[in-house]
């Protein structure tokens, strides 16, 4: 019976014996502290990795599985859910290589490997590990960027309601930091909504955001071409000397073509006796 046959029977019929000997050396040697419930599923996770490690042997294949890959993407799915960092995952690769390597040696001692036939083995372990640390690495800067742009769209989505004031005049408040991302939400997303009412007055209040650079000047720009498209006379309310002196500079707004008002109240006041 070839070696690495033996090998892969081995590691097949030691695998829980041998998947707790590796996690708790890794814990051991890593100092991490890990509660007994998350001690459980690393035996369950490294139990797979055995089951990879063994069909690799036994079949003389030069890939890692795709099985690996969904383990390593479930892996970095867990990691992101409880809100951990990556360099919690990364920091455990080089302890678990060291303690895989040691199981190898003693295993191959007990089945009379050669040297070569170890070092063939280690080779597949190093294949394996390095294949789920790229996975997990590429899966978890994927899903943190996709969780981040939903938290950014919702924190937009909340930062630019529309607000009905009086029949045919709606306030659109701008709070917090105007980002280049939440101009852009606000264009696609939020005026869009003023187009399926029956508006015709919006104003735009800057008292709550920050100074704006030039590339969100462009889109506050856009927004009240966009609103003039829809037949919506824009006013503007609570501009602050910051953001006066940034859409100047961008040279993007004339503030002699708008109706500027210092608070929100003030521009409710001049539309009182217009017919809406």
């Amino acid at each position: 019976m070839p070696h690495l046959v033996k090998f892969a029977e081995y590691v097949s019929s030691h695998k829980t014996q041998l998947a707790e000997e590796i996690v708790d050396s890794v814990v051991e040697r890593a100092s991490l502290g890990i509660s007994s419930d998350e001690r459980e599923n690393a035996i369950e996770m490294y139990k797979e990795f055995l089951t990879f490690l063994g069909d690799l042997a036994e079949q003389h294949r030069t890939t890692a599985p795709e099985a690996l890959i969904s383990w390593s993407k479930k892996n970095a799915a867990m990691q992101v859910a409880a809100g951990g960092k990556i360099s919690e995952i990364i920091v455990r690769y080089q302890p678990t290589r060291e303690v895989f390597i040691e199981v190898v040696n003693e295993i191959g001692e007990q089945l009379n490997l050669c040297i070569k036939e170890q070092s063939e083995i280690i080779k597949k372990v190093d294949l394996l590990l390095d294949t789920s640390l790229n996975e997990t690495v590429f899966a978890f800067e994927a899903m943190t960027e996709r969780r981040e742009e939903r938290f950014q769209e919702e924190a937009a989505r909340l930062s630019a309601p529309i607000v009905p004031v009086k029949e045919g005049v709606v306030v659109l408040p701008l709070i917090g930091e105007m980002t280049a991302f939440r101009a852009q939400y606000i264009l696609e997303h939020v005026l869009p909504e003023v187009s399926k009412t029956d508006i015709s007055y919006a104003i735009i209040d800057f008292s709550g955001i920050t100074p704006v650079d030039n590339e969100v000047a462009q889109y506050l720009h856009q927004m009240k071409g966009m609103l003039q498209l829809l037949g919506v006379e824009v006013l503007v309310s609570g501009f602050r000397p910051d953001t006066v002196k940034s859409l100047v500079s961008s040279g993007l707004m004339d503030f002699k073509k708008i109706k500027s008002f210092t608070t929100v109240k003030q521009a409710l006041e001049s539309l009182d006796g217009l017919r809406i």
